[in-house]
């Protein structure tokens, strides 16, 4: 399919404006919220362009293109999802969206380094930013706005010879595709996005604590039926999964032949070998099931299940290969399986 990255007109945050304006996503929130309250005149009427945007702290930089991107692109596979989403999670954004029609969330994709690609940006990256401001979770903001007509086809037309993959923006994306098909599915539509270079950014793991009282001689044992239990000093999921239980450590090292594609992924052994079976977890929303970012301090969810008596068990990321091996298959992980980072902020731009 050709055309689908595209330059887009929208409306650009002032400079003297952008760091009040420019916030978090409101699905990495967990909450609805209202938008920052600026006036209209803190955004300004731009030209159809694309844009180059780049988010630092301190020497780590990552560095994308923004565009508008066909919608049927994702509806028919051009732009690969890995991740399933929660359909009420789902259906808070449509309605998040429809009181908010002007608001923009970018969704971030990955795609694989092109070496031409980079040097377009890296180019573009030497002249006068059109933006620089130091917004949400320490982030240094910078954004460039791609000039020239054939700098802008060259770009787009690089960026449309490459696979696509959603990084951050599952939830966003399912729910742009329930208002595009109520509205009779558009043949132009499209949607805000962040291409970033699949070095870009950082992928992490979400790791589960399961709250008490566990016993620990039968969550042990009924784990011994599909891993290897290891008795360690401390586990942080490298060599299996780690799970701290009545105050020890212990990795759980699958036996047997892992499954291809997602049935094989570590957060799947654990949710269908241990936690379905053994716990009674049905997934996502079980009361005494929680999911916990890696980057939160272990001693956190350990303090809880020593107060509980529950159990935490910790996971690492999948690789960047697995993950777009699943998404190529067609495949789903589990919802909460990886994050990346950092992730965009909403509010630069607004379409």
């Amino acid at each position: 399919m050709t055309g689908v990255v595209r330059p887009f007109e929208a409306r650009v945050v002032r400079q003297e404006w952008a760091a009040q304006a420019v916030t978090p996503m409101v699905d990495a929130l967990g909450e609805r919220r209202p938008p920052t309250q600026v006036p209209a005149t803190a955004y300004e009427e731009s030209p159809l362009a694309l844009y180059v945007y780049r988010m630092r702290r301190g020497d780590d930089d990552h560095v994308g293109v923004v565009a508008d991107v066909r919608l049927d692109a994702f509806a028919g596979g051009g732009i690969r999802g890995h991740e399933s989403v929660d359909p009420q999670r789902v259906d808070a954004l449509v309605r998040y969206y429809a009181d908010l029609p002007t608001r923009s969330e970018p969704v971030a994709l990955l795609h694989a380094h092109r070496p031409g690609t980079a040097r377009r940006v890296e180019d573009i990256c030497r002249g006068r930013p059109l933006l620089h401001f130091p917004g949400p979770e320490g982030l240094e903001h910078t954004v460039w706005r791609v000039t020239g007509d054939d700098e802008t086809t060259d770009l787009a037309t690089a960026l449309d010879d490459v696979v696509h993959y959603i990084a951050d923006g599952h939830h966003r994306v399912a729910a742009r595709l329930r208002a595009w098909d109520r509205a009779g599915r558009p043949a132009d539509a499209g949607v805000l996005c962040m291409l970033f270079p699949m070095e870009g950014l950082t992928m992490s793991a979400f790791h589960r604590r399961v709250s008490g009282p566990l016993d620990p001689a039968t969550l042990l044992a009924a784990a011994a039926r599909h891993f290897e239990v290891r008795r360690v000093a401390m586990a942080d999921g490298t060599s299996g999964i780690g799970v701290y239980v009545a105050g020890c450590w212990y990795d759980l090292v699958p036996t047997g032949v892992r499954p291809e594609g997602a049935a094989g992924l570590n957060a799947s052994l654990l949710q269908d070998r241990l936690l379905g079976p053994a716990l009674g977890i049905s997934g996502q929303g079980h009361p005494r099931h929680e999911v916990l970012p890696a980057h939160v301090p272990l001693e956190q969810p350990v303090a809880r299940c020593n107060e509980d008596r529950g159990a935490l068990f910790v996971l690492r990321a999948p690789s960047l290969r697995r993950l777009t091996r699943i998404a190529d298959l067609g495949e789903q992980m589990p919802p909460k399986t990886t994050y990346f980072s950092p992730k965009p902020s909403a509010g630069i731009f607004l379409a």
